[in-house]
């Protein structure tokens, strides 16, 4: 006979999670009495933010994450992390202990209850694409794949919540069947097709720009193969960084408005035919609001929806068109000899330290076995010059723009695919909110390397016309003491040899390690400085 929690965590692992983030509560322990004897192993973290984090980043690499937490103080405790994961597509699964279904009728005011004991699962209906609490066990196995199908078909957050006394509540032998939660018309799909095979042999300059879903959906290698068979150039977004290999001759850069390059902009804005492919039209993801595509030259295509020029395709799975396109023998092949490729704004400085030298010399030390993880701030701007290669992954809160994800994210990156070592480069105010996190970095045997941009400051704030308004200047401390107090390698960077040097040591450590880099406040990355810039000019 099946029993409930074991079951889920049975067909969980069945989906390739091998690793649960949480906390546990008192109404969360029964749960993880289930978990410890499952194939999955828990992850205790330090906070339930950090939990979320964590499990967001295992699961924009795995395809499915999960997080599992205690009512009330556990589960409301991670809603801002749940909004991110919902807002750039992260397919999270979050199990939430409760009060048992008996002692909600006997005591109205159990300890971490809200207003009604419902209150935590109609919050998450704002924040998942699935919600619901498993009260009868005559409709639990529906619940369950339901959860699953929703998260991996839209790429997005769902909740589960589970009274404690049906922890171990047995199911019926049912024969679950599975009935997609969206599929593929094929008639709307050829039609489709067609459309956009029509527009691309009448097209002189077509342009593919790649965004984050290509990455959620595993479709890198399809990628690949479409844009050589149309020998098209290509670009990426902030938020897909990462999803094209940056060394392939077809690759332009990044995307990203006018904070971006100028000669990719051209291109991109230019075309009579842009292919957007898995791309959110976020402003931070393309340049706040500086970005400027032509909707009547668009062909974009996501989970959401295809949508060619000015009307749509509905039921047709984003992974279907991408493949349609591909296996099209019609589909033109166009020549590109000239591809411009866009140069980091940035050159070497051995002597000094500044924005410019520390991503110069990021590039020069990672290689195909890196997971690059950025924060919010100068350090997600700065990515608009660090050069991937091929394997390389990026990952970063490019949208919801949550601080604190780096440093819980390393955990769940590296847990993900302990195969690549991981390098995050975080801002110091971000890093003072989840930078404990490294206490269970350390706990695991993990060895990211960490480079805080220290300059006391909220640099991208001060940036945005803010440089003499005192709320954008922050507490400092030594880091490189503090990971020494830690239990981590620590070294205070002030010359770009110095930088050099540290990643070279830090790269043949088995332990963490911080590199404190000291940067003046006004000391900003090429990206933002161009966007200053225009705002500047705005305020003219």
């Amino acid at each position: 006979m099946l029993q409930l929690a074991p079951h889920i965590f049975h067909i969980l692992h069945q989906h390739g999670i091998e690793h649960a983030f949480g906390i546990p509560g008192d109404f969360a322990l029964t749960l993880y009495d289930a978990l410890a004897e499952s194939k999955i192993t828990p992850v205790i973290m330090t906070h339930e933010p950090s939990v979320g984090f964590a499990a967001d980043a295992y699961a924009r690499i795995r395809g499915l994450g999960l997080a599992v937490v205690t009512y009330g103080v556990g589960g409301l405790n991670m809603v801002n992390v749940v909004a991110g994961a919902y807002a750039e597509k992260s397919p999270l699964v979050i199990l939430s202990g409760s009060p048992g279904i008996k002692e909600r009728r006997q005591d109205t005011l159990l300890h971490h209850k809200v207003k009604t004991f419902d209150s935590q699962r109609r919050v998450y209906e704002e924040l998942t694409v699935y919600s619901s609490a498993i009260t009868d066990i005559e409709t639990a196995e529906r619940k369950i794949h339901r959860a699953i199908d929703y998260a991996k078909t839209f790429k997005r957050p769902v909740y589960l919540e589970i009274p404690r006394d049906m922890v171990y509540a047995e199911l019926p032998e049912v024969d679950y069947e599975r009935i997609p939660v969206k599929h593929t018309d094929i008639d709307t799909l050829k039609e489709a097709v067609s459309e956009t095979l029509e527009i691309l042999e009448k097209a002189k300059s077509p342009v593919i720009v790649a965004g984050v879903e290509v990455h959620r959906f595993g479709l890198q290698v399809q990628l690949l193969a479409l844009a050589e068979k149309l020998g098209v150039p290509i670009c990426a977004t902030m938020l897909g960084k990462s999803v094209f290999p940056e060394t392939h001759p077809q690759y332009l850069g990044i995307y990203n408005g006018e904070a971006g390059d100028k000669n990719i902009n051209k291109i991109v804005e230019e075309s009579d035919c842009l292919l957007m492919l898995g791309v959110f039209m976020t402003d931070i993801n393309l340049g706040m609001f500086t970005a400027h595509i032509n909707q009547k030259h668009t062909i974009s295509a996501t989970s959401e929806r295809i949508a060619i020029k000015h009307h749509e395709y509905q039921n047709i799975l984003f992974t279907d068109f991408i493949t349609g396109l591909l296996k099209n023998p019609h589909l033109p092949h166009f020549r590109s000899p000239n591809t411009y490729r866009m140069h980091p704004r940035v050159e070497e400085n051995i002597d000094n330290i500044s924005m410019g030298g520390l991503i110069y010399e990021i590039n020069q030390f990672i290689d195909h076995k890196t997971i690059i993880i950025t924060d919010v701030g100068d350090s997600l701007f700065a990515a608009d010059d660090i050069q991937t290669k091929q394997g390389t992954s990026y990952l970063a809160p490019a949208f919801y723009a949550s601080m604190g994800f780096a440093i819980p994210a390393i955990i769940g990156a590296q847990l993900a695919d302990p195969f690549r070592r991981v390098l995050a480069l975080v801002g110091d105010g971000a890093f003072q909110m989840t930078g404990m996190e490294l206490l269970t970095a350390k706990r695991l045997g993990m060895n990211p390397i960490v480079i805080i941009i220290n300059n006391g400051s909220f640099a991208s704030l001060r940036a945005m016309g803010h440089e003499d308004a005192d709320f954008v200047n922050i507490s400092t401390i030594d880091y490189a003491d503090l990971a020494k107090v830690l239990g981590g390698n620590g070294f205070v960077i002030g010359t770009g040899l110095e930088l050099r040097r540290a990643l070279s040591i830090a790269k043949d450590s088995e332990n963490f390690s911080i590199l404190d880099v000291r940067l003046s406040a006004d000391d900003i990355s090429p990206a933002l400085q161009r966007l200053k810039t225009l705002f500047t000019q705005t305020l003219k």
